[in-house]
């Protein structure tokens, strides 16, 4: 038997309708205003659809109390009925067993419904032939007849099916048919709202430009994994993928090219990957993956996934190569935070033992020591060689993108050396007094730009990074001071960046030497803010003059509003202080746009310019000035 299609337009303002029309047939309209209140509470909450929908079939079965209840969700993806919302009459073992139900012809009562789209109501399931094939199941689990409604929503499309068991054998009445469509209609009003939720959700998890998830994705999924009990003690794997060369690639083509080169790339990764993990953008040409696989099998896919990327195609002009890190993650003993940062040092690492490669976080920590010295030897002899130079990147105001200054970052001359990066090498030369001989050369290649070119810079300020070895060294505040006057610039040109650290607190004499640089004229930066240690304490003790923010951040602005409250919280107190705020890694017009509404004044990054020689800096500012 079934009955013409229920009414399920599963909207707010037309849950009303149904609430009166129940009334009218006589159904106590107190106990289904209690009901409707409930489901609104539920929403307001933020509850789970699973917490939601057991609710409504709760209250299903108090108003008819020999009634058995359930809801069942449809998924477009598998074509299935999934688990929903059940009442207290159903056991657990009804439940497991219905799992997965496949719409059909022949399908019960509930199955039958969703293929039918229309209301189905076996009188007596040992003879009605739907039940058929489950005659046996209905016996065991004391069903003697059930009604089915299918939830739709308002275009017709199926979301669910409402199911009603019975010990008996009965016949609907109008009253019994009313009850069940208010109840349907609660049910399509709590599932459209779920999955309108769940779209709101993809959309800004979804990386625009590839079309893939964003590490918001990532760290939703994370925050699932890390919650289940069964999968929180298990081994994955966190693997991030870089591709090789990208910077030649963007300057060669072009921006649209190197857009098209990352989507492509997204294509290739997913199509290796073949669904045996998560595939998202990280950021820029960085892509992560999180297997839920242990790290040797995780290490054997991500091989096979750089063989593939390997192979020529006809969507790329030229070869495409990653260097891929792979690290261990069990999210009981650690966030993914850990295993992520861990993932991008052995990426870091792939990239100086030659790129299209995939190293494990760990493996080569024996080899570090011999690792750091062959860095040292070839820092070392750059110095004795005369080889290092100093990039400008520009620092501009984000009110009229105004170029304020340049940040000075060394780099390596040759090209064995110019694999060197400033993240090999200078937590090499940390390690050493070669720290100290490169940050003397670095002031000195300020003070000297600053004399030689004091027309193209005037107006600006030169901005250079201090470690804490040199500000432990006695006699620093006084030796810089007279550098500069010895080149005869004024101290206000230059700014000097530090990064916080715990040698900016207790008895070390750093404080002291700050104090004594700004006293002498020096502007003072506090710099990657909020990333390491005791930011607020160095705030209050020390007076810098500006704050940055870290590119961590930065990078999270489009990505999370977390990134948004990060960012904001720290131009509030950095404005608190009397200090400006420079914003670091801005690669976006968007993230330069928010941080302008925010109210911080400058910002540095790729959307403005990348680390240019003196040469190139020079063309620069010469193109732009007037004449």
């Amino acid at each position: 038997m079934s009955s013409p299609e229920a009414e399920t337009s599963p909207s707010l303002e037309n849950a009303g309708s149904s609430f009166r029309a129940a009334s009218a047939k006589g159904i106590d309209p107190s106990t289904l205003l209690a009901g409707q209140q409930r489901l609104l509470e539920l929403v307001a909450r933020g509850a789970t659809v699973h917490e939601t929908l057991s609710a409504i079939a709760r209250f299903g079965e108090e108003t008819l109390p020999e009634m058995m209840a359930s809801v069942l969700l449809f998924d477009p993806e598998s074509q299935s009925l999934r688990k929903g919302g059940y009442g207290r009459n159903l056991r657990p073992e009804f439940q497991e067993a219905i799992d997965g139900m496949l719409p059909g012809p022949q399908a019960g009562s509930c199955g039958t419904a969703a293929f039918r789209s229309r209301r189905v109501v076996s009188l007596d399931v040992t003879t009605d032939p739907l039940w058929e094939p489950f005659r046996p199941f209905a016996a065991a689990h004391g069903i003697s007849s059930a009604w089915s409604t299918p939830l739709l929503d308002r275009e017709g499309r199926l979301l669910g099916v409402f199911g009603m068991y019975y010990g008996d054998c009965r016949e609907p009445s109008l009253d019994d048919l009313t009850l069940v469509d208010h109840v349907a209609h609660l049910a399509a009003i709590a599932i459209e709202r779920d999955r309108n939720e769940m779209e709101r959700s993809s959309r800004a998890s979804t990386d625009f430009l590839t079309g893939f998830g964003n590490r918001r994705r990532l760290s939703d999924l994370c925050e699932r994994i890390s919650a289940d009990a069964l999968a929180r003690d298990k081994e994955h794997a966190v693997v991030i993928f870089d591709i090789d060369h990208f910077r030649l690639h963007n300057d060669l083509v072009g921006q649209h090219a190197a857009d098209d080169l990352i989507r492509e790339t997204a294509k290739r990764i997913a199509a290796a990957l073949a669904g045996n993990g998560t595939l998202v953008r990280y950021g820029g040409d960085q892509f992560a993956v999180l297997m839920t696989h242990p790290a040797a099998e995780a290490r054997e896919l991500t091989a096979e996934i750089l063989q593939a990327i390997r192979q020529p195609d006809g969507e790329l002009a030229s070869t495409l190569t990653l260097s891929a890190g792979l690290a261990r993650w069990v999210p009981s003993e650690s966030s993914v935070d850990v295993a992520a940062a861990q993932a991008l040092e052995a990426v870091d690492l792939a990239k100086r033992l030659g790129r299209d490669r995939c190293v494990v976080h760990g493996e080569r920590a024996t080899s570090g020591a011999g690792q750091r010295g062959v860095v040292a030897r070839m820092l070392k002899q750059a110095l004795d060689d005369d080889a290092l130079e100093a990039h400008f990147q520009p620092i501009v105001r984000l009110g009229d993108t105004s170029i304020k200054g340049f940040e000075l970052l060394a780099r390596l001359r040759g090209a064995a050396r110019s694999e060197l990066m400033p993240a090999v090498f200078i937590p090499v030369a940390e390690q050493s007094n070669l720290i100290d001989i490169i940050g003397t050369r670095v002031l000195r290649i300020a003070f000297r730009t600053l004399a030689e070119q004091a027309a193209l810079f005037s107006g600006m300020t030169l901005s250079v990074n201090v470690s804490f070895r040199q500000l432990l060294r006695d006699g620093m505040a006084e030796e810089t001071t007279a550098m500069a006057a010895s080149f005869g610039i004024s101290p206000e040109q230059v700014v000097l960046e530090v990064t916080e650290s715990e040698w900016l607190d207790g008895d070390t004499p750093a404080p002291d030497v700050l104090v004594a640089l700004k006293r002498a004229g020096f502007g003072l930066a506090l710099d990657d803010f909020g990333t390491r240690h005791a930011a607020l304490s160095h705030l209050q003790t020390i007076p810098f003059d500006h704050v940055k923010i870290d590119r961590s951040f930065t990078m999270q602005l489009d990505e999370t509003p977390r990134g948004q409250a990060l960012c904001e919280a720290v131009v509030a107190m950095s404005s608190a202080f009397g200090m400006k705020v420079t914003a670091e890694g801005v690669e976006t017009e968007s993230q330069a746009a928010a941080l302008r509404a925010m109210g911080c004044q400058h910002g540095q990054g790729y959307l403005w310019g990348r680390p240019a020689s003196l040469a190139e800096t020079l063309a620069l500012l010469q193109g732009s000035r007037p004449g």
